[in-house]
C-alpha cells in the first residue's frame, strides 16, 4: 500500500512475491469517507510506481500483482473502466505480473427507485479492455471483492419500538419513534447519513399514516436510524424491520454505551439456525483484568 510498507516487506521477505496497491487517481463511493481512491490514504501514487520497481529490485522482490480499489457503494460502470485503463497501463511497465485486481465496492441499491450497477455492462466492458491488453502482454487473471454486492440485501435489523414521543414545533408536528437498537449496532446512517428502508413488521397492512424519526437508544441526537419515514400508527411493543443491512451491519457495530449487541439468526425458507448468540453484560467485561470486575 506504500513505498514503506514494500521496503519493510522486502527485508522481512526478500526474493518472494508481492503485489502492490496503485492508487488510480480515480475515486468513488457512497460517501467521501468511503471513497478510496484519489487524494485518500490508500495506495501507491502513479509517481511512486517507479520507486516500486527501484525497492523490488532492491530486494529482489517479484510484482505479481496489482491491485486497486476506488471505493464503496460504486453504481456507475464509468469509474471502474477508467481505474481499470490507468491499472492496465501501469501493468504494461511490469513483465512478471499474473494478476490485477479490481477491488469491490459493487454497489447496491438501498432507496427505492434507485438504479442498480449494471454488472453485465461491467462485466462486458472489462472483458474486452483485458482481452486487449492480454494480446499485447499475455494472459493475466482478473480479481474482483465484491463483498456488499453479495451479501448487503441479506441482512435485516429487528428492533422493538419503546418510546413515542409526539411534539408540536411551530404548529407543526414531529414523531419520534424510540427503538431498542441505535448507532451502536447500525452506524451507517449515523456515520454516511445512510438510507434504509424501515418496514413495521408487525402492522405491515396498515396504511402508512405518519411521518417520524425512528431514533435509537444511545445518549446522542445524532443516534438517529431513519429520518422522515413514512409509517402506520405504532403503538410501544410493535416491531420494526430495517432492510439491507447485511453490509457493514454487524461487523461496524459496538458496544457504546456499555450496550451489547443482539444475536444473529439465518434463515433460508422454512429453516432457521442462530447464528451469533445475543451478548451479555458478563460478555462486556470479559475482557477486564481489573481486580473485582
Amino acid at each position: 500500500d506504500s513505498i514503506s510498507q514494500l521496503r519493510r516487506y522486502g527485508r522481512l521477505f526478500p526474493g518472494s512475491e508481492v503485489s502492490v496497491r496503485i492508487n488510480p487517481g480515480i475515486g468513488a463511493g457512497h460517501h467521501g469517507y468511503a471513497v478510496t481512491g484519489g487524494v485518500t490514504k490508500f495506495g501507491i501514487y502513479l509517481d511512486q510506481v517507479a520507486r516500486v520497481k527501484e525497492v523490488a529490485s532492491e530486494y529482489s522482490l517479484r510484482v505479481v500483482g496489482l491491485h486497486t480499489h476506488i471505493g464503496s457503494g460504486v453504481l456507475e460502470v464509468e469509474p471502474y473502466l477508467r481505474a481499470l485503463e490507468v491499472l492496465l497501463e501501469v501493468a504494461r511497465g511490469f513483465k512478471d505480473l499474473e494478476f490485477v485486481d479490481l477491488g469491490g465496492g459493487f454497489g447496491i441499491p438501498y432507496r427505492p427507485g434507485e438504479k442498480p450497477l449494471d454488472v453485465a455492462t461491467l462485466g462486458t466492458e472489462v472483458a474486452k479492455r483485458l482481452e486487449e491488453f492480454s494480446r499485447g502482454y499475455g494472459h493475466v487473471k482478473l480479481r474482483l471483492e465484491p463483498g456488499r454486492y453479495l451479501v448487503g440485501n441479506a441482512g435485516i435489523l429487528l428492533v422493538r419500538v419503546v418510546d413515542i414521543k409526539e411534539v408540536s414545533l411551530g404548529g407543526v408536528m414531529k414523531v419520534f419513534v424510540g427503538v431498542d437498537s441505535g448507532m451502536n449496532h447500525l452506524i451507517r446512517p449515523a456515520l454516511y447519513g445512510a438510507y434504509h428502508e424501515v418496514v413495521a413488521v408487525s402492522k405491515a397492512d396498515r396504511p402508512r399514516e405518519i411521518v417520524a424519526d425512528v431514533v435509537g437508544n444511545v445518549c446522542e441526537s445524532g443516534d438517529v436510524l431513519a429520518s422522515g419515514v413514512a409509517l402506520p400508527k405504532l403503538d410501544e411493543g410493535d416491531v420494526l424491520a430495517i432492510v439491507d443491512v447485511g453490509a457493514y451491519g454487524y461487523s461496524m457495530s459496538s458496544n457504546y454505551n456499555l450496550r451489547p449487541r443482539p444475536a444473529e439468526v439465518v434463515v433460508s425458507g422454512s429453516w432457521v439456525q442462530l447464528a451469533r448468540r445475543r451478548e451479555t453484560f458478563e460478555d462486556l467485561l470479559r475482557t477486564s483484568t481489573l481486580p473485582g470486575l
